[in-house]
C-alpha cells in the first residue's frame, strides 16, 4: 500500500517530495491549456515544483507535446507562445517537434522524440473530467500529453483523417504528405487511406480546417485501454517518474478546450505521490466524496475502468494510505 499526500497548497507537497529518487535532468509534464481556457492549472505552483528542482542543482524543462486538433498549440511556435500568455514563465520543451512529427516508437506507441533527453519525470497534473476518457489525470496526462500527434490519432482512432466538404483544394496537404497518400481531384483532396500512415500532419497543415479527426474510432473503454498502453511504454522507457496531482478547479471538460467552464466543486487540494495508480484512485475517491458523487456522473464514463486497465497491464497497485499534511 503506497502512501499518498493530501496538503490544501502545494508548500507541504514540496517538503515531502524526494528529489534523491529523481536524475540530473528532469522533465515536468505539464499541459498548459488552450487559449481561452481558464482553468489550466496555476503557473505559480508548476514555478514553485520547478524551482524546487533547480534549487537541488538538477536541471528542469516543463515538457509537452502538440495537440491533434487545430488550435493555439497545433504547433511548437504558438504552443509556446500559448504556455507564455498563460503565465508558464519557465524552460519549455515541446518534444515532439514544430510540427508533431518527431517521435520514437515506444512497443507500438508513438511518444515524443524528444522524450530522450530527460532522465526522470515529475508528472504534474490537473485532475478534471474528460469527454472521451471520463477523466484526466497522471494516466492522461503522460499518455496523450507525451503522445506525439501521430501517437494521438492512434489513441482516439483506429481510423484515418477524413477530408470534410470545407476543403478548397489548396493543396497544402498534398504538398506536406510524406507518403504521398494525398492527391487533388476536382479542387478537392482525397486521402488514400491504404497509403496513409496517419501521421496527422495534413490536419496540423490545413489552414481551412478541412481535414477531420475521426474521433469515435474507439470506445471510450478502447481509448483507455490505449492510454493505459501509452502510459506503460513511457514508464518502461523512463521508469524514475514522481507525481502530483492538482484537484483544483475542476471542470466536467478537459484543458483542451479553448473556453471558460464552470467549477464543478470547491477545491479539494493538491496529492503527491510515488506510484501514479495510488495517487489516480486517491483523486477519484476524494472527488467522488467532495463531489456527493457528481464527478462520477460526469460524461457517464466509468472513470474507475481506466485504473482498473492499468492495474491489469501491471503499472501497479491501486490501494493507498492517504496523509492529510
Amino acid at each position: 500500500m503506497s502512501q499518498v499526500f493530501l496538503a490544501k497548497n502545494i508548500e507541504p507537497i514540496l517538503e515531502r517530495i524526494n528529489l534523491n529518487l529523481l536524475g540530473k535532468n528532469v522533465g515536468i509534464k505539464v499541459h498548459f491549456g488552450e487559449r481561452g481556457c481558464t482553468t489550466y492549472i496555476d503557473p505559480k505552483l508548476v514555478r514553485a515544483v520547478y524551482d524546487k528542482v533547480i534549487a537541488s542543482g538538477r536541471k528542469a524543462t516543463l515538457i509537452e507535446c502538440n495537440v491533434l486538433y487545430k488550435g493555439s498549440r497545433t504547433n511548437s511556435t504558438d504552443h509556446i507562445k500559448t504556455a507564455l500568455e498563460h503565465g508558464f514563465n519557465m524552460p519549455i520543451d515541446i518534444v515532439d517537434g514544430e510540427m508533431g512529427d518527431e517521435f520514437i516508437d515506444l512497443d507500438g506507441c508513438k511518444v515524443g522524440r524528444g522524450l530522450e533527453k530527460y532522465d526522470s519525470l515529475i508528472v504534474l497534473s490537473h485532475v478534471k473530467g474528460h469527454q472521451s476518457a471520463g477523466y484526466g489525470g497522471a494516466i492522461k496526462n503522460l499518455a496523450m500529453g507525451l503522445g506525439s500527434r501521430a501517437g494521438k490519432l492512434d489513441m482516439h482512432s483506429n481510423l484515418k483523417p477524413l477530408i470534410t466538404p470545407d476543403c478548397v483544394g489548396c493543396g497544402k496537404c498534398a504538398r506536406n504528405c510524406d507518403v504521398q497518400a494525398i492527391r487533388l481531384e476536382n479542387k478537392k483532396a482525397i486521402i488514400d487511406h491504404n497509403i496513409c500512415v496517419g501521421c496527422a500532419m495534413c490536419i496540423a497543415v490545413c489552414p481551412y480546417g478541412a481535414v477531420e479527426v475521426p474521433w469515435g474510432g474507439r470506445t471510450n473503454e478502447e481509448l483507455q485501454r490505449r492510454m493505459v498502453e501509452y502510459t506503460k511504454a513511457i514508464l518502461k522507457f523512463r521508469p524514475t517518474a514522481l507525481y502530483i496531482n492538482v484537484l483544483e478547479n475542476i471542470t466536467a471538460l478537459c484543458d483542451c478546450y479553448g473556453m471558460e467552464q464552470p467549477t464543478m466543486m470547491d477545491d479539494v487540494g493538491i496529492l503527491y505521490s510515488d506510484e501514479i495508480l495510488s495517487i489516480e484512485q486517491a483523486s477519484l475517491d476524494l472527488l467522488n466524496h467532495h463531489s456527493q458523487g457528481e464527478f462520477l456522473k460526469v460524461n457517464e464514463i466509468n472513470k474507475y475502468r481506466q485504473i482498473e486497465l492499468a492495474e491489469e497491464a501491471g503499472l501497479g497497485n491501486s490501494k493507498y494510505e492517504l496523509i492529510r499534511l
